[in-house]
């Protein structure tokens, strides 16, 4: 009888941990399925300046394992602005990186490690530290809100957030501080597979 009620327990056990573990989700960061597009609004502010620019990320299969792939950038300029930085997409307008934007490819490594659910916190080696804090819908799909801390003068300061759909390759929303103020914030506005 005690050996029944032991392998009763054990099995539970089993059950619920395998549960949690489907319950939370890993995110594999830049690993796309083709056939898809991403079309995202880019805010940048510096000196209370608010900048606007439009990404199109576009993957689509031409025949089996080949993909075209097509990246758009739409912005506004004014004349005197016109220069070298036209030339690459806005991004040496806007002062950051898009990958850096998205997301810092050094920071991959850590979301392929974390378990996705409300509550959940990983250290990153003194580095800092990520808090997924809520879930919200962002162009009709529904991610977490992760928040990436540093300790700043023994003081926890928010560095940047994302709001990740773990059946996306790109974040819904990556969005840098500085003194706790948005610099800078891409958002996805639609995503279509094909």
């Amino acid at each position: 009888m005690k050996r029944k009620f032991m392998m009763v327990v054990l099995a539970g056990l089993f059950l619920v941990g395998t549960w949690q573990t489907v319950l939370a989700k890993k995110w594999q960061p830049y690993e796309f399925k083709g056939n898809e597009r991403f079309e995202y609004e880019v805010i940048s502010w510096e000196d209370e300046e608010e900048k606007e620019a439009l990404y199109i990320l576009d993957i689509k299969e031409l025949e089996e394992d080949t993909f075209e792939v097509t990246y758009i950038t739409k912005g506004t300029l004014k004349k005197e602005e016109l220069g070298m930085e036209t030339a690459y997409g806005l991004w040496g307008f806007y002062g950051v990186s898009l990958n850096a934007l998205i997301l810092n490819p050094f920071y991959c490594i850590y979301f392929q490690e974390m378990d996705l659910e409300v509550g959940e916190k990983m250290s990153f080696w003194g580095a800092g530290l990520i808090k997924v804090i809520e879930k919200e819908k962002i162009a009709g799909r529904e991610g977490f809100v992760c928040q990436f801390f540093q300790t700043i003068d023994d003081e926890e300061e928010l560095v940047a957030e994302w709001t990740i759909d773990p059946e996306l390759a790109l974040p819904l929303r990556s969005r840098v501080f500085s003194e706790e103020k948005v610099e800078s914030q891409i958002e996805l506005i639609k995503y279509t597979e094909y």
